[in-house]
Parts: C-alpha cells; structure tokens; sequence
C-alpha cells in the first residue's frame, strides 16, 4: 500500500496537465469552418454567418473555402480531421445525400464519417424562366414541354447531382418527360444561360435570381415546398399547380468528423440554434429563402438526412443517373 502511495506521488505531477487539458471548456482555439464552395456561394454565405454569430458568443472561427467535386475534396478533408470539434464541415445535400451515389470511389462515407450539428438554413427552390418565353405559370411550361419534340427543352443546374439539378429531374418523372440537363458549374452560370435563353428553365433559389426577377429579365413560375414562400406569397406552389405532393427542399447543414464528443456537438448545435432566433440572423434566412426549414437538434437533422437520402435515391434510379 505504501508502494502504491509512493508510485501515485511520483505520477501526480505528470498527470496534472493531462487532467487540467481535460477539464478546459471548449473551446480553446480557433475553430475551422470548411465550406465546399468557393466564396459568394450559398454555402459560403451561411457558414461565414455560422461563424459570425457564434464569434459573437466568445469563440474564435474562420471559414476556409475548399471548392470542387460537388462539395467532397471539402468533406474528405473534415472527416479525416481530428474529433476534437476545432474542424467543422458546411455541406449541401449534393455532398451529404447524393455523392455517394455519383461517385464510384468515394473516400468518405456521409452517414458514418460525420456527426450532424444542425441545421444552417433550409427551403424550397424556385422554377424560373427568362421573361421572353411565351410562358405564365407552372401548367404553362408542362404545355410547352408536352408539346415540344421528345428532348428539345432544356434546363440547367449548378451540377450533376445539385439541388438545382435532382428536383429538376423529379418534375420530368412527375410528368413523364424528357429533358436535357445542361449542367454547369455552378447555379451562377447556369443562371447566365437562363437569361440568354440558351436553356428554358431552372430551379434554383431566390437569393440567386431575385433581383433579376425584380428587374423583368426572369419570370418566376413556382415554389417547390408545400407552402407558398413568405418573400413572394403571391406564387403559388407547384403543389398548387397540379402537381400534387410535390417537394423539394435545398439545405445546408454543419459536421463534425465522427466521434467528436458529444458535449461538443450539443455546445455548437445550441449555440447555432440561440443565434437562429436573433432577428439578425432570421432576416438573412428568411431573405435568402432559407428560413422555412427549421430542425432544432443534432437528432432531428440526422433523421432528416436519412429521409433526404432515401427520397433522392428514388429519383436518381429513375433519371438513370450512374455513377462516375
């Protein structure tokens, strides 16, 4: 017993610092916010404003843009980062629910590899045309496209596998259509083409198109969420317009790299949801359209990014889309 004492004398002096590092409140040092898109993009707008709120509570953060491969060179980065919650991931659907479905050799996996913060920012897309298409509404364009020869309309999106591009797709399925999807990189370009009328339609979201609706360039035709959108309640849904039960929602949400303790996933995900409530943050949300989709914890987004996979599996399979 005396032994024993003597040993533990020796030791306490090494273990201090061990013990003391462990008891430290996160965090403790600046915090990274890697975000899969280069800077102006959505995902670059709402993690600098992930970081920006919470910088305001007392933690250092700062974003780092890691552009490329719908979002994945981001998060393989993030998953083989230490759990310690100093690297964090913004992603999209397009990174987090459809790459593995894209991409033959994927070297991380979005279900295992990552613990789900929450939620940034959440809502439906807009289906928009250039203003010179002799077209009115959602029934209006499914006449032309019906109309047209098998193949001859086209949409863009901001990449195989996007937002833009998948809910696209869903609406040829929901009305037997062919299409061709010219992609781009990125919903900006694909933009640019919609309004030189190079391509008829695409989906995409308000932020992006608002102020080209306003000017008279772009005709907005409907709303991809169940209910019509606060900033333009004057468009219906494509529910509305005879497409019943149709939905598709854009997202983007923030990770950690799996096993990252729990208390710090809880800290940030409650620290997120505080600033999501400020008057400040919920007037850039909602501005951009992203404010409709609300999950208040890490449990209720990792269940929603079930459901998301499990939908867009479903359409993947029937656009025929194969992996690269």
């Amino acid at each position: 017993m005396n032994r024993r004492k003597y040993l533990l004398g020796l030791c306490a002096p090494l273990l201090l610092p061990v013990l003391a590092s462990a008891q430290q409140p996160y965090p403790q040092k600046p915090i990274r916010v890697v975000v899969g898109v280069a800077p102006g993009g959505a995902g670059d707008i709402l993690g600098r404003l992930f970081a920006q709120r919470l910088s305001e509570g007392g933690q250092s953060l700062f974003v780092e843009n890691k552009p490329g491969a719908a979002g994945t060179l981001a998060a393989d980065f993030v998953a083989k980062a230490a759990p310690d919650g100093y690297t964090l991931l913004v992603a999209a659907p397009a990174t987090m629910v459809v790459a593995p479905f894209l991409f033959k050799k994927l070297s991380f996996d979005p279900s295992r590899d990552f613990e789900p913060i929450g939620l940034l920012g959440g809502g439906p897309l807009v289906l928009v045309v250039p203003s010179e298409l002799p077209v009115k509404s959602v029934t209006d364009l499914a006449a032309l496209i019906q109309k047209a020869p098998a193949g001859s309309v086209a949409f863009g999106s901001g990449g195989q596998g996007t937002a833009s591009h998948l809910t696209a797709e869903a609406w040829a399925r929901a009305q037997g259509a062919k299409l061709i999807h010219s992609p781009y990189k990125g919903d900006g370009q694909a933009l640019m083409d919609v309004l030189g009328g190079q391509v008829q339609f695409m989906f995409t979201g308000l932020n992006l198109v608002e102020p080209h609706i306003k000017s008279g360039r772009l005709r907005v035709l409907g709303v991809t969420s169940k209910s019509r959108l606060s900033a333009i309640p004057q468009i219906p849904t494509l529910d509305e317009s005879g497409f019943k039960g149709f939905e598709s929602l854009g997202w983007l949400g923030v990770y950690a790299p799996a096993k990252t303790p729990a208390s710090i996933i809880q800290k940030l995900a409650s620290d997120w949801e505080t600033a999501r409530k400020t008057p400040a943050v919920a007037g850039v949300l909602n501005a951009a359209g992203m404010g409709a989709l609300t999950l208040k914890t890490p449990a209720e987004f990792a269940s929603f990014q079930r459901s998301e996979i499990t939908r867009w599996a479903a359409v993947i399979k029937a656009a025929g889309i194969e992996p690269e």
